[in-house]
């Protein structure tokens, strides 16, 4: 599955000196990131103010799995301009 890389890479250099030390620090993935901020807008809307659509109330594991499905859809949208 492509997680899209790191979200925020950075080099590090441990003792101030080059290898074997020397790399880079990847994080969370750029999915975990996006995933993240899609779960925000999800919850900013009305769903987090408790409202029922269709006779059932949208659980964590529905808004969890919507935002990795936006995280998806978003990575595969940037894989097409890459």
């Amino acid at each position: 599955m492509n997680d899209g890389g790191p979200a925020f890479p950075s080099s590090y250099d441990r003792f101030g000196v080059d290898a074997p030390y020397k790399g880079i620090r990847g994080g969370m993935s750029l999915r975990d990131w996006f995933a993240g901020m899609a779960m925000q807008g999800i919850l900013a809307g009305p769903i987090a103010a408790g409202n029922i659509c269709g006779g059932e109330r949208w659980g964590a594991a529905w808004i969890a799995l919507m935002a990795y499905e936006i995280a998806d859809a978003m990575l595969a949208e940037r894989a097409k301009h890459e």
